[in-house]
């Protein structure tokens, strides 16, 4: 089967791979018609120098949407045909880890590393832009897509979509109306907009050097401006999101020092060299830090809750709409937020093409 590679050394392309079968009862084999790049599949592809860990070939892809071909004999809630959800990372379901909402962790797949489709760490299934992946823990890995959720507004479920979700709906749950500032860039702070508006926050403010971004914010009810605009200490917020993908980790110092007094940031940025952070200035102000990969499993049923009840639009946020047997060369020619799609089940025809 064709599956698709980063090459290590600058370049995207397809390689024939051994078909999965299936291996343990609780398998599934997924054929994916709808797959995007994640945030950091495009730092990546972009990148001048080799983003760490990418030094090596991996089969890329690990946000998608998939029809089910075949289940082992103990899958009971799926069946040939559904269209489903895929995690980025596999986890049973069963576990103390997962019944904690701590999946990516699970104490099954995590044997020296995260269990993960598509990522140049952890433990290798595979990349999604493939013609077939196997899923380990089907019933728990795999989440059916409501009749009235289309797969372009669910492709990124599986990873950015569901990081996005973590950054704010859980703050504005204990915080309700709380103001939000999300400093942008690619897919996650747009997806983190859309979700706080939903969620009922009163004011978002969205800062990022893109203007075609900045409009799409105020499309989705933001406040949109430049980071030359931004002035930390003209007024404070309860939830600050780093989403602008800085390496230096001057974005990440602007979230904290934007923070009211007991507020939190949420960091969705990578990091490969530790930043300076503000200790004494966190410490003096009782802010709260946090990041990290996101525990995707636990929050898909309800962002795809959400998506069903016309609460947010994410396929807004998708810059392209293309043939999936494009995907290696277009992948670096398209927006940040392209969609692959394989067949009219994932997108009408007539959305083909550039938006």
């Amino acid at each position: 089967m064709k599956a698709l590679y980063w090459n290590g050394s600058g370049s995207l392309e397809w390689r024939e791979d051994p078909e999965p079968t299936i291996v343990a009862p609780g398998d599934a084999l997924v054929r994916p018609i709808a797959v995007s790049t994640c945030d950091l599949d495009q730092v990546i592809v972009r990148a001048d120098t080799p983003v760490p860990g990418s030094e090596q070939p991996f089969a890329i892809g690990h946000e998608g949407v998939g029809e089910v071909l075949e289940v082992g004999p103990a899958v009971t809630t799926l069946r040939r045909g559904d269209v489903v959800a895929i995690s980025y990372h596999i986890s049973c379901g069963d576990c103390d880890r997962c019944q904690e909402r701590r999946p990516l962790f699970c104490r099954s797949s995590f044997d020296e590393g995260i269990a993960m489709y598509g990522m140049p760490i952890g433990r290798e299934y595979g990349g999604l832009f493939s013609d077939l992946v196997r899923v380990p823990f089907a019933d728990h890995t795999l989440v059916r897509l409501p009749p009235s959720v289309s797969a372009l507004d669910a492709v990124s479920v599986g990873d950015n979509l569901t990081d996005a979700w973590r950054t704010v709906a859980p703050y504005l749950a204990s915080r309700p109306g709380a103001d939000v500032l999300v400093l942008g860039g690619r897919s996650i702070g747009l997806y983190a907009v859309d979700i706080a508006r939903a969620r009922g926050a009163r004011d978002v403010r969205y800062v990022d050097p893109d203007p075609a971004r900045r409009e799409l914010a105020t499309r989705l009810g933001a406040r949109a401006c430049s980071p030359a605009e931004l002035d930390p200490a003209e007024r404070l917020y309860p939830i600050t999101v780093n989403a602008a993908g800085d390496a230096s980790g001057e974005t990440l110092r602007t979230c904290l020092f934007a923070a009211e007094p007991d507020g939190v940031c949420v960091n969705t940025s990578l990091h490969f060299a530790d930043p300076e952070v503000p200790l004494l200035h966190m410490f003096l102000n009782c802010l709260t830090l946090t990041g990290g990969l996101s525990h995707a499993r636990a929050n898909i049923p309800a962002v795809l809750a959400s998506i069903a009840g016309g609460h947010i639009t994410p396929g807004l946020v998708a810059t392209d709409v293309l043939a999936f047997e494009t995907a290696a060369e277009a992948i670096v020619e398209a927006g940040f937020k392209p969609v692959f799609v394989r067949d009219p089940i994932a997108a009408p025809v007539e959305r083909l093409g550039t938006r």
